[in-house]
Formats: C-alpha cells, sequence, structure tokens
C-alpha cells in the first residue's frame, strides 16, 4: 500500500512540472487571513458591534446624575421688586419683606401695571434617579445582551468567509490539477501526432491512421481549452471571495488535500450560528423583561441653585435663588402599549427557539453527511490509485506493442483515455475528501 500511494505521490508531482519553477504557491491559510482583514462584511459587523457598545453606555448612563445649565432671559409685567410691611410686625420697617410684583393699583394707575421688565436668569440644574425599582437594570442588561450578540454575529460572518473562502479554493485547486492533466494530455497528443507521421513516412504504419491522431490531438486540445476556461473562472471566485485580486503566477497547495482531520474530533466545537441564535434569544428575552420595566416606579431627587437679574428703570437687581426636591413618579395605566411590546418580543424569543432546535438537527445531520462524504471520497481515492497504477502499466504495455506494430491506435487511444480518467477520478476523489473535512472544520 505504501509503494502504491508513493507511485501515485510520484505521478501527481510530476503532474505539476508543467507549471514552471516561477509558480507563486498560495496557501489556503493565508488566503484567509486576507479574506477576515479585508472583508466589508466584517467591518460592516464592526460598525454595529460599536453602535450596540454605544447603547450599552446610553443605557448605563441612567445611574449617573445629570448636570445641566439653564439660561432663560424674558420680558414681562410683574417683574418690579418692591416692599410689604410684615403682616405681623407692620409698623417695624426692619422686617418688611421683599417681592416681585406691582404696586401701580395702590396709586390708582393701573397702565403701569402692563409696562415690561426684563429677567434673566442662570441656573444649574442637578438631577439622578434614586431608586427605579429595576427599569434601568433591566435597560442596561437588554443593551448589554443585545452588544454580546452583535459580538457572535461577528463570528459568524467570520465562519461564513472562511467557508467561502475554502469552497472557492478547493474549486480553483480542483480545475487547476485537471487543467495540468489536460495540459499534459494535450502535450502527449501532440507527440504521439508527430510519431504517427514519421512512422507513416516511414511505411511502418498505414497513412489511414492519421486521421484518427489527428482526431485525438484535436480532442485533448479541446479539453484544454475547456480546462483553461474553469482555471481563470475559479481564479475569479478565489479573488471574489478573498476581496484581492491573485498575482499571475499564483497556484493553489496541493498539501491542502491530504488534510487527515477526523470529523468525529470536531462534534465539541460550538457552531457559530448555534451560538449566535442563543445570544439573540437571550437578548430578546432581556428586551422584554426591559418592556416589562417600563411600569415601574420611579424615585429621583432634583437640586437647583442660580440667580436672577430684574432689569427695569430702577438699578438692576441681583436675587440668588436655590432648590432642592425629591419626586415620585408612578405610571398608572398607558393603554397596554408595554405589555404588547413585551408580548411581542417574547415571541419573537420563542421563534428563535424553535429555529435553535431545527438549526441543531441541520447541524448534526451536515457533519454525519461530511462524515460520509469524507468516507465515500476515501474509498474513491484508494480505487483511483489502483486504477492508475494498472492504466499506467496500460499504457506502458500498449505504446510499447504500437511501435512494434503488434498494437493498434485506437488501442493506444483507449488506453490513454482510460489513464486521463483513472488521473482525473484521483484529482476529484481527493478534493472530495478534503471538502468534506473543511466544510465543518471550525
Amino acid at each position: 500500500m505504501r509503494e502504491r500511494a508513493s507511485v501515485v505521490a510520484a505521478m501527481i508531482v510530476s503532474w505539476g512540472l508543467t507549471s514552471g519553477a516561477a509558480a507563486e504557491v498560495v496557501l489556503l491559510k493565508d488566503l484567509e487571513q486576507r479574506a477576515l482583514e479585508h472583508h466589508s462584511l466584517l467591518q460592516a459587523g464592526a460598525a454595529r458591534e460599536r453602535a450596540a457598545a454605544a447603547t450599552v453606555r446610553e443605557a448605563e448612563s441612567a445611574y449617573k446624575p445629570h448636570i445641566g445649565l439653564n439660561l432663560d432671559s424674558n420680558v414681562g409685567p410683574g417683574r418690579r421688586i418692591i416692599t410689604i410691611p410684615d403682616p405681623a410686625h407692620p409698623n417695624d420697617e426692619t422686617k418688611e419683606r421683599y417681592v416681585q410684583g406691582v404696586n401701580a393699583a395702590q396709586k390708582g394707575n393701573w397702565a403701569t401695571a402692563l409696562i415690561p421688565q426684563w429677567r434673566s436668569t442662570a441656573m444649574l440644574m442637578l438631577g439622578t434617579n434614586l431608586y427605579d425599582f429595576g427599569r434601568t437594570a433591566a435597560a442596561v442588561a437588554a443593551t448589554r445582551a443585545q452588544h454580546e450578540s452583535s459580538k457572535v454575529e461577528q463570528n459568524v460572518n467570520r465562519a461564513q468567509i472562511l467557508g467561502g473562502v475554502r469552497a472557492a479554493y478547493l474549486t480553483w485547486l480542483s480545475a487547476h490539477e485537471l487543467h495540468r492533466l489536460s495540459a499534459t494530455a494535450s502535450e502527449d497528443g501532440v507527440r504521439r501526432s508527430e510519431r504517427v507521421v514519421a512512422l507513416v513516412q516511414e511505411g511502418a504504419r498505414p497513412r489511414a491512421e492519421l486521421a484518427p491522431v489527428e482526431a485525438d490531438r484535436l480532442l485533448s486540445e479541446l479539453e484544454r481549452e475547456r480546462a483553461e476556461g474553469d482555471l481563470d473562472s475559479s481564479r475569479l471566485m478565489v479573488e471574489q471571495a478573498v476581496g484581492v485580486p491573485l498575482s499571475t503566477t499564483a497556484e493553489p497547495d496541493l498539501q491542502v488535500l491530504d488534510v487527515q482531520v477526523a470529523i468525529s474530533q470536531q462534534d465539541g466545537q460550538v457552531d457559530p450560528a448555534l451560538r449566535m441564535l442563543v445570544h439573540q434569544r437571550a437578548a430578546l428575552q432581556a428586551t422584554a423583561r426591559m418592556h416589562r420595566k417600563q411600569g415601574a416606579p420611579v424615585l429621583s431627587a432634583s437640586a437647583a441653585a442660580g440667580v436672577g437679574v430684574l432689569i427695569y428703570d430702577e438699578p438692576a437687581k441681583a436675587l440668588p435663588s436655590y432648590s432642592v426636591g425629591l419626586a415620585m413618579s408612578v405610571p398608572l395605566w398607558d393603554g397596554g402599549g408595554n405589555k404588547a411590546a413585551a408580548d411581542a418580543v417574547e415571541a419573537q424569543a420563542d421563534e428563535l427557539r424553535l429555529r435553535l432546535e431545527s438549526t441543531e438537527s441541520e447541524r448534526d445531520h451536515e457533519r454525519k453527511r461530511a462524515s460520509l462524504d469524507a468516507e465515500h471520497a476515501l474509498r474513491r481515492q484508494h480505487t483511483a490509485e489502483q486504477l492508475l497504477e494498472v492504466c499506467s502499466t496500460r499504457v506502458s504495455d500498449v505504446e510499447a506493442g504500437y511501435e512494434l506494430g503488434a498494437m493498434q491506435f485506437d488501442q493506444v487511444q483507449q488506453a490513454r483515455a482510460q489513464l486521463r480518467r483513472a488521473q482525473t477520478e484521483l484529482v476529484l476523489a481527493r478534493v472530495a475528501h478534503a471538502e468534506a473535512i473543511l466544510r465543518v472544520a471550525p
């Protein structure tokens, strides 16, 4: 078995000799890294993650006091500072009080009561929620859950990008190897045509064999041209998946076909799509709790201090002022809006629960299918290796017999066709085996 593998490996290496020594082998891991660095999908996901982080900070700001400066300037009547006696001590001028109002009515001149006066105030406001019975905590928990969900969504984006790069890379690798085989077959067809022409000119072979030989050469050339088109198309697929162009001398790495990681060893890997659904459901559940907490009371405190300036026909007067207070806000009924919003979000969470169960089942079947595909591809590879040995021996014997005149050209053509089929089947089997493993690789 080891001898057979060595022979097949030597044949595969010989196929690559036509590509030249200047080829640049591009590793799959390098393309994966470049795709993760340049892909716009990840950049958009990073923007969503920043937005979610900012939403968390916005919700957490409710724990902190709010400070503001209120500047106000207006004009209106009744702004004059007047002196009135103390009702308890009407004759004691030391206990007179200053109030804001008008005194025109005492003189019988009501028109002066409408004279406008300017008033400007500057107040520093401080307010904070002392206790809101879990309303802010629920909002912060919901935004944090959404932030975690956005992070996990980035992992799903990475997995999608890597899956696309791996699929495109294997398609490129398969097209590259099939192009090598077709190029080798085309060169062999040219050499056979030249050899048969020489034998016909020498009289060793009949002239009737020239037409079949030329047809065989043209068919080989047609296969090469088709394989070249497939190769160019697969290169474009890789460039699209990675997001950057490949060099003109780029070639895939054949060692990717030798990946031997057992699929059963990947059972412990957590699928990013499953984790995303779990976190999305948790975020919806937290959002539902936030909506239900919107009906909770809010106990708040406020403080304000500043100065007001009154301007009229007398010298301006500055009056300092301050206030401190507590407030309790108790929502009584909102028409059922918060409950309806919470019910809607909980229904979405139930939908994600069902999707999670369905996705888990799909991932399990996908892993089983990948395991079966890898097993069947490995069997195909072993059979193709045996067929390749037999066909290689058959081609050598038939061509030697043709040179001696003991074989006809159609026998050579048939043996060569079987050899190309064996080479093609070996490439396809190895690619299928690598694809099955990389399909579920972390």
